[in-house]
């Protein structure tokens, strides 16, 4: 039986029968009869479950299987039309057993034109699901070589209980399989198929037939791929404990320690050997002999396995490209035979790299591997020459961005809403933090220029188009510094059409992408008359292929369909997210010397005025009046860079090298920030325009929207800085009231986050030297502290006589370069102030002045109004770029014109488990 408890965990296959193979041959013989009639039944199956070993009756009923057979064996017997039936049995060391079946008839069965007659879209939709599930996971290059060549039989249904909702799966008749990679015809006797939406379970029986092959290269081709299956599996695993031999076996096995809620889990190995998992030798592994030639593994901890012998894309630690697995037993404990087959498969939790085998990988139990594994490792999962690739591929980004409304006039406002798709999501916290926006002409000429934070993998913004922009084709490019290094296809570009004012477009029919069974949208919405005016409440609700409630971030856009048109062609999440499974390596995987952007960025080059002076100089640099300021030093050439700056529009940059005495020495440049050179075609979208009346001009002009507010106002209440966290928003941990009576220096230190036994927190998994995290303490902020100040003030604080201590390492952008190691607010029972300790400004005589453009200042769609405010007609009626559904559930409402008549809502995102999606309601005004 294999039972998934999330998309990459399970229990072990099939149903328990296994045990020792016998040296000397034995004998099984019997007969097999109808039980509703007594006749012998000719031609029917007999087998040992999960071997190549078995029998067909002769025209009596009769069957023999004989060889080196198992000490304990599951013997099943079929036949088309009647019911399996298993018979459990032990063998002797010599002579011979015999047993008899009696099948019963199936009640009713369904011929093959029938069973095919009453399949669907969305039985096709649970087939494809199923086929991942149980033959092999989409990205194993076995799963091309598999088919079920009698898929008809399967019949799907959902079934709601009163636990989670679930699809089951029934099999009127065996399922035929062909394994090409393994060189095996499997017939497969389903009794049980369950699908959660985070796990998925499936018992049966199965045989193993071995294919006639006579060629010598593909059966050596498929001897290989069977070794490559056996090594690092839990077969492999329990043999090496059961034998001693973890160590010979190049497996390495950790115990997964409880956790620490005092710190965060990082994905770097080293940094969490003897943090979060701890070393198990085997010779500390107990094994009790059973009376019956099995073996108890006492195992009373989850632990981490490491197989250091084969290549594989990891997808949990950076710093390691080898299958990791992990291993639980709920019982305490589990039994295995001498080869290392569990007897009993559901004593054995998997997940990570063990827990993707499916029935493409799974080997008959009488399999005997070789007795040598040297060099079967980087066969037939992955080529060992991706290594390279899955580096450099690990570190792309891409951004993805959808408008509020399909084209635009000269003047209006475009709202824009995504987020950022990464190759490899643990990476999300170490890439970029700017995106960089375009707008460009057909002739690929820049015409405007935007730049937005990325919070949270999210982009959300505006900007307004000029007045003067003619109507022509225009497109959106979106880009990263960072993505520079990278070929050019990873730039996303989005259709921007500009019409003449007097102009619409012949709307086209709407028409969903399919969502492939895997999430449904519903959409309800309710009318309210307040006075003259009309409200309308809309509630979406997410639904996944269980039925059950899941969330989503996304994008909602509602226009007044009589003032916008709908368009096809233009490119939508479904497509962006193709690009994640572009897997074709570059000729070229070399990297450019574009760097990660945490924030503004300034690069500069530093003069000096005299030979005397030192070739590495620190450079001091400030914003406004330091309303942000950081230190940096330069190489040995004078190149310096800062990153970590948060403002918008534009600010005044001062940029000194100060000696001592603080006085300014030698000179600076800032280095002018250049474009990526556009190749390739614009997208286009085709579209017929035509004129519209004079009462159908309506824009969207900044300020003019009417949108509903989400509270009611209550009496208005001082709010001390301390509680607002003195401006700078939610921090990523917290730590307050009892804990911090009884925690540790070291559990805080954990807390905290340090790494390396340094004091840097935040910005770590791609190799960056960050500085000490910025300290605040009061509202008192102590920047830039080196390792001797920030350990005598940190240590200065008893952690009882603290009111909070708040941390901050994803969200610390908005501390400026100061944060960039992250931040440590820390706030004394008796620190709490409504206002700032005042900041004294620095001598700006001493610094060169530069006007840096920050952040595209923020153009929120308006969330507030008057009761008497009138509502008139507008293109957009609502937008939010940040949309998150909570408990599967998101609402909102808005005022709507009284001779509004038609909308679309269009609603465009990712489900929390990375499902893509995009849909579009077609809504009557009654």
């Amino acid at each position: 039986m294999i039972t998934f408890l999330s998309p990459i965990r399970c229990v072990l296959f099939s149903v328990a029968m296994l045990s020792v193979f016998l040296a000397n041959s034995q004998t099984i013989s019997g007969t097999v009869k109808n039980a509703k009639t007594g006749e012998p039944m000719a031609f029917a199956n007999v087998f040992i479950n999960n071997t190549t070993l078995g029998s067909t009756t002769d025209d009596k009923g009769n069957f023999i299987i004989s060889g080196s057979l198992p000490r304990n064996v599951e013997l099943v017997a079929s036949y088309v039309g009647f019911e399996t039936d298993t018979k459990t049995l032990s063998i002797g060391s010599s002579g011979s057993t015999k047993v008899d079946f009696k099948l019963k008839p199936l009640e009713s069965v369904l011929t093959e034109v029938e069973l095919k007659s009453r399949r669907d879209k969305k039985w096709e939709r649970d087939l494809r699901r199923f086929k991942q599930v149980f033959l092999a996971l989409p990205n194993d290059p076995f799963a091309s070589q598999l088919d079920i060549k009698n898929p008809w039989v399967l019949d799907f249904e959902t079934v709601k209980a009163d636990g989670p909702n679930y699809v089951r799966a029934t099999a009127q008749e065996p399922l035929h399989i062909v394994n090409h990679a393994l060189g095996y015809d499997v017939t497969y006797y389903l009794k049980d198929y369950r699908y959660y939406h985070n796990r998925s379970s499936y018992v049966g029986f199965v045989f193993f037939d071995s294919q006639e092959l006579a060629d010598t290269v593909e059966l050596a081709k498929i001897e290989s791929n069977k070794v490559s299956s056996y090594m690092g599996s839990i077969r492999h695993l329990l043999k090496s404990v059961l034998l001693a031999k973890v160590h010979e076996e190049n497996f390495q096995i950790f115990e997964v320690l409880p956790d620490d809620h005092f710190r965060v889990r990082t994905n770097v190995f080293t940094e969490e050997v003897d943090k979060s998992i701890r070393r198990v030798f085997a010779d500390s592994i107990q094994r009790i002999p059973l009376e019956n030639g099995n073996y108890r593994v006492i195992w009373p901890f989850k632990a981490e396995i490491h197989y250091p012998e084969k290549f594989w894309l990891n997808d949990y630690y950076t710093d390691l490209y080898y299958p990791v697995s992990w291993v639980s037993a709920p019982l305490g404990y589990f039994d295995i035979d001498r080869n290392g087959i569990p007897v009993v498969p559901s004593q054995v939790i998997l997940s990570g790299y063990m827990g993707r085998q499916r029935m493409g990988r799974f080997l008959p139990h009488d399999y005997e591997p070789a007795k040598s594994l040297e060099g079967y490792g980087y066969l037939a999962e992955v080529d060992s020459s991706q290594m390279r690739f899955s580096r450099w591929n690990n570190l792309r980004e891409k951004p993805y961005f959808n408008t509020n409304k399909p084209y635009y006039y000269p003047g209006e406002t475009v709202w824009l809403g995504g987020q950022m798709l990464y190759q490899n999501s643990i990476m999300s916290d170490t890439l970029s933090r700017v995106v960089y926006i375009d707008l460009m002409d057909k002739d690929s000429k820049v015409i405007q220029s935007e730049i937005f934070p990325i919070k949270e993998g999210r982009i959300a913004g505006g900007f307004i188009l000029p007045n003067e922009l003619k109507a022509d084709d225009y497109f959106l490019r979106a880009y990263t510094e960072w993505m520079r290094n990278f070929p050019n296809r990873d730039i996303f570009l989005r259709a921007l059409p500009v019409l003449e004012k007097e102009e619409s477009i012949q709307t086209v029919a709407i028409v969903n992408p399919d969502l492939v069974g895997e999430l449904t949208i519903n959409l309800s919405d309710s009318l309210f008359f307040r006075d003259s005016d009309k409200e309308m409440e809309f509630q979406l609700s997410f639904l996944d292929e269980t039925e059950e409630l899941t969330d989503a971030q996304f994008t909602v856009s509602l226009t007044d369909a009589d003032l916008v048109s709908t368009l096809d062609g233009q490119v939508n999440i479904l497509d962006a997210m193709e690009w994640l499974d572009a897997k074709e390596p570059p000729k070229k995987l070399a990297m450019g010397n574009h760097q990660i952007e945490f924030g503004i960025t300034i690069e500069g080059q530093f003069t000096r005025d005299k030979k005397r002076d030192p070739l590495v100089n620190p450079i001091t640099v400030v914003r406004d009046d330091l309303a942000d300021y950081g230190i940096v030093n330069t190489d040995s050439s004078g190149y310096f860079r800062v990153t970590g700056l948060y403002f918008t529009d534009t600010a005044t940059i001062s940029i000194a090298a100060l000696d001592s005495r603080q006085r300014h020495y030698g000179s600076v440049t800032i280095n002018e920030k250049s474009k990526p050179t556009f190749k390739g075609s614009y997208p286009k979208l085709n579209y017929q325009t035509f004129q519209r009346k004079n009462d159908e001009l309506k824009f969207d002009f900044t300020g003019d929207f009417v949108l509903l507010e989400e509270f009611v106002k209550e009496d208005t209440k001082m709010v001390t800085l301390e509680e607002r966290n003195y401006g700078y928003g939610t921090p990523d941990r917290e730590l307050s009231g009892d804990r911090l009576e009884t925690i540790s220096s070291e559990a805080l230190a954990g807390y905290f986050g340090f790494k390396r036994g340094g004091k840097s927190i935040g910005n770590y998994n791609f190799g960056l030297n960050a500085s000490n995290p910025l300290v605040i303490i009061d509202g008192t902020q102590y920047p830039f502290l080196n390792d001797e100040a920030f350990e005598t003030l940190m240590g200065t604080f008893i952690p009882a006589e603290l009111e909070s201590i708040k941390v901050y390492t994803f969200n610390s952008t908005s501390f400026g370069m100061a944060g960039f190691g992250g931040v440590i607010m820390i706030t004394t029972k008796k620190g709490n102030r409504i206002a700032p300790v005042e900041q004294t400004a620095f001598n700006h005589s001493e610094f060169q002045k530069f006007r840096v453009r920050g952040f595209s200042r923020e153009i929120p769609f308006p969330n507030s109004f008057e009761n008497n405010q009138p509502v008139e007609s507008k293109p957009t009626l609502y937008w939010d770029a940040t949309a998150e559904s909570k408990k599967g559930i998101y609402s909102f409402k808005v005022k709507i014109p009284q001779a509004l008549k038609r909308m679309n809502l269009r609603v465009e995102g990712l489900t929390k488990n990375g499902l893509a999606f995009e849909k579009t309601f077609e809504i009557a005004v009654k």
